[in-house]
C-alpha cells in the first residue's frame, strides 16, 4: 500500500517501510500507475490528482471530534494517529494541536525553522546562517551571534509547548524539523506518525 502526504512544496510517498520525498512532477510521472491512497493540502493540484482514478483521496473518510471546517486535513490525520496528548508536526510550517478525551481542543500555528531563518537573513546578511547551534535553552546566550538566533527560533517553540501542555500530556512530534525540536522537547519523535493515521483512517472505513 502507498500512502501520499500530499503537501504546499512536496509529496512524501511511505511504501511501508520508508518516506520518498518527491516534487509532484516526480509524483505525477513515476506514480501515475499505482494505486495511491492520499492526503492533499495544496489546492492548485487537487484537480489533477482527481483525474488520475486509482488514487484515493481519504479525506472524505476522516472524521476528527472538534475539527473547525477550514483545518488542514494532515493535522487531522495526525491527530487520529494516537491518543490524548500534543501533537507537533515540524514541517514548512510548525503545528502544535492538543486532543483531550478523544476531541481537537485547539492548536497553533508557527512559520517552520527554515523560513525563520530566511526571515533572519532578509534582515541583514550578518545573520544569515545555514544550520541551528545546539543551545542550553535555560540559559541566555553569550558568545556567538548563530547562537543566539538558534536561541530565538528553538526557546519561544519550546515555552509554546509547554504553555500548552499544562496537564503534562504525552507529546508526540514529527515532520523534517521534528527529531531537533525532540531534543529540547520530551516527546515521541515519529516521522511515520501521520502515516501512521492516515492507515488507521484506512483501517477504519475500508477505504
Amino acid at each position: 500500500m502507498l500512502l501520499a502526504d500530499i503537501g504546499n512544496r512536496y509529496a512524501h510517498l511511505f511504501d511501508g517501510q520508508k518516506v520518498i520525498n518527491l516534487e509532484y512532477s516526480e509524483l505525477f510521472q513515476n506514480y501515475k500507475n499505482s494505486k495511491i491512497y492520499y492526503i492533499n493540502v495544496n489546492p492548485n493540484i487537487q484537480e489533477q490528482l482527481k483525474s488520475i482514478d486509482n488514487w484515493i483521496n481519504i479525506e472524505p473518510f476522516v472524521k476528527l471530534n472538534g475539527a473547525y471546517k477550514t483545518m488542514g486535513i494532515d493535522r487531522q490525520v495526525l491527530l487520529l494517529s494516537s491518543k490524548d496528548g500534543v501533537y507537533i508536526d515540524a514541517g514548512s510550517a510548525i503545528t502544535i494541536d492538543l486532543k483531550v478525551d478523544g476531541k481537537f481542543v485547539g492548536g497553533t500555528i508557527l512559520p517552520g525553522i527554515w523560513r525563520v531563518k530566511e526571515c533572519y537573513k532578509q534582515i541583514s546578511s550578518k545573520l544569515e546562517i545555514e544550520t541551528l547551534n545546539q543551545i542550553n535553552i535555560e540559559k541566555l546566550p553569550n558568545s556567538t551571534t548563530k547562537e543566539s538566533i538558534s536561541y530565538g527560533i528553538i526557546a519561544p517553540i519550546v515555552a509554546l509547548v509547554e504553555k500548552i501542555n499544562k496537564n503534562n500530556l504525552p507529546i508526540y512530534i514529527t515532520g523534517g524539523d521534528g527529531e531537533l525540536l525532540s531534543s529540547y522537547i520530551s516527546g515521541k519523535f515519529d516521522k511515520f506518525l501521520i502515516f501512521k493515521g492516515m492507515q488507521k483512517v484506512i483501517k477504519e472505513h475500508k477505504c
